[in-house]
């Protein structure tokens, strides 16, 4: 047995080949059907469960969300860049230009910058348009993404996405949300890049919108065909189950945003703090 891995608590039965198990002899491994235990030799190589063609939201039109911001504080970081990718094509990058507002390094100069105004409409009014559809919008740490964008659509006097869709800012995706409930005890980071790695799914430039945005969305994708019960899902039901599965999830951690993201009060801006 290597590091990370586990054994059986209890006696059981091998899932390849019917023979008994005793406790602590044999190897968990989790997949479609959940927990099973196998013989030492009779156990899979760990990964995720195999990908099915079963129906399911999944195979919707989806479109995913991504920004890049100048910090992690949804109320006082701006949003630098932003990017759109679609399971029909998809394809929208904004760079911001920030250099008339704060002063920030990387603030996205030259003469592919738009100004912040004009960038977060457009973002808007297509996020808008494919949410009031039904259709799935897929966003990575949604409570960090979305409530930026808030922020930043009240900061520059642009109408936010509650006030562009009364019927609420759904249905979400958060794949950061569908892999902690459906292999909550695997071991390691679940970074974007490291639960890419795990599904197979290609990341060829971490921290790029444009990467982040397509992983996500081929990510959720990968998901629901690995695992058919959140595949079953109807858009709503699957929205509403991820409120449920991020309140488990951050159980232990009572300052953790609300999800899928919350309304700040956009503040005044300030460097963010100095680390060492």
């Amino acid at each position: 047995m290597t590091a990370g891995e586990h054994a059986n608590e209890y006696d059981a039965s091998c899932a390849r080949c019917g023979g008994p198990v005793p406790a602590g002899a044999g190897l968990l491994r989790h997949g479609a059907r959940g927990w099973e235990v196998f013989h030492a030799e009779h156990a899979p190589e760990p990964g995720p469960p195999p990908r099915g063609d079963h129906p399911g939201w999944h195979r919707r039109p989806l479109l995913s969300l991504d920004i890049a911001a100048t910090g992690h504080r949804p109320a006082v970081d701006r949003i630098r860049a932003a990017a759109l990718r679609g399971s029909d094509g998809t394809a929208r990058d904004w760079v911001l230009d920030l250099a008339s507002e704060i002063e920030v390094p990387e603030a996205g100069r030259g003469t592919a910058a738009r100004p912040p105004a004009e960038a977060l409409e457009e973002v808007a009014g297509l996020v808008a348009a494919h949410l009031a559809t039904g259709e799935p919008l897929v966003v990575w740490f949604a409570p960090h993404v979305l409530s930026t964008l808030h922020a930043e659509l009240v900061r520059h006097g642009l109408a936010p996405l509650t006030e562009r869709l009364p019927s609420g800012v759904a249905p979400v995706c958060d794949p950061l949300v569908l892999d902690r409930h459906a292999d909550r005890y695997r071991l390691g980071s679940r970074s974007l890049r490291a639960v890419a790695e795990w599904y197979g799914v290609p990341h060829t430039r971490p921290g790029d919108p444009a990467s982040d945005a397509g992983t996500a969305l081929h990510l959720a994708q990968a998901l629901a065909a690995s695992y058919p019960g959140l595949a079953r899902l109807s858009r709503p039901a699957l929205h509403t189950e991820q409120i449920l599965w991020y309140a488990d999830q951050t159980s232990r951690h009572p300052d953790a945003p609300p999800w899928p993201g919350a309304t700040p009060d956009p503040l005044p801006w300030e460097p963010p703090p100095a680390h060492g």
